[in-house]
């Protein structure tokens, strides 16, 4: 696996035995980038393969590579057997390969904050692809939940409507039951979903969603729901929507008053 380094024949080579044949190369290794996403707040990216910083060069073996890298100490998880980067180095370390949806899923795992997000990148040293980092946690200000999200988002800061608005805003049904509303201007009481697959391509999920829309509305809410492909393939054509929606509301809720 790495020089002096062996595995009995037959033993499985998976992401457990690199890590432990890496550090028994070299104790001080830690472990950074998808490997240690998954040892520490997604174990669900499964990765199959390790990446490890050191203090100087290492020859790669099967699935393991290293990189020269000093990394604080204040930065890493030691489970005692191992030692990776937490969660909000990982996360900024896999931005350049992953994009802004690494971002969101730590946020919807509640592994981060992005204030802790904003004040690792600021007390790093300056590196490759920190200019893509910069702007995808500018991007992540208003804290989305998904890439399509992102760029909702996104628009709507284009528009400058001339609405407080809300991300993730809660609201209590009549019976109860919490719900969190992608993007909501509360004066208008007008809020705007944004459907992608992952989370809403069940029937069960369908069926719900329309349920509580219908609930919203009889409080007076108007929902309007864009899906994830529209957002990403027909930008203006979302943004007219959204400014048009909200000037129609607008115009009826200064009639009702």
């Amino acid at each position: 696996m790495l020089p002096g380094i062996y595995r009995a024949s037959g033993a499985e080579l998976d992401l457990i035995t690199r890590i432990r044949a890496a550090v028994l190369y070299d104790p001080n290794a830690i472990v950074v980038g998808d490997a240690a996403a998954t040892l520490g707040w997604w174990p669900q990216r499964a990765a199959s393969t390790v990446e490890l910083a050191a203090s100087g060069r290492r020859p790669d073996g099967d699935g393991i590579t290293w990189c020269r890298r000093s990394i604080p100490i204040d930065l890493t998880v030691d489970r005692g057997d191992v030692r990776f980067t937490e969660a909000p180095l990982t996360v900024l370390d896999l931005l350049p390969s992953l994009g802004g949806s690494v971002i969101d899923e730590a946020l919807r795992r509640r592994a981060v904050t992005l204030t802790q997000l904003q004040d690792v990148f600021a007390g790093l040293p300056r590196r490759r692809g920190d200019i893509l980092r910069r702007q995808l946690l500018e991007d992540s200000r208003d804290e989305p939940w998904s890439e399509a999200e992102r760029y909702f988002q996104r628009y709507n800061r284009e528009l400058d409507l001339p609405y407080r608005h809300h991300t993730n805003y809660r609201i209590a049904l009549p019976d109860g039951t919490i719900r969190f509303l992608d993007y909501a201007l509360p004066d208008l009481m007008l809020a705007f979903e944004v459907d992608g697959w992952e989370f809403h391509g069940t029937r069960a999920a369908f069926v719900a969603d329309r349920a509580h829309d219908a609930r919203l509305a009889a409080m007076g809410w108007q929902v309007v729901r864009f899906d994830a492909v529209s957002i990403f393939a027909t930008e203006e054509r979302v943004k007219e929507t959204i400014r048009a929606v909200v000037t129609a509301r607008a115009a009826l809720c200064r009639g009702l008053r």
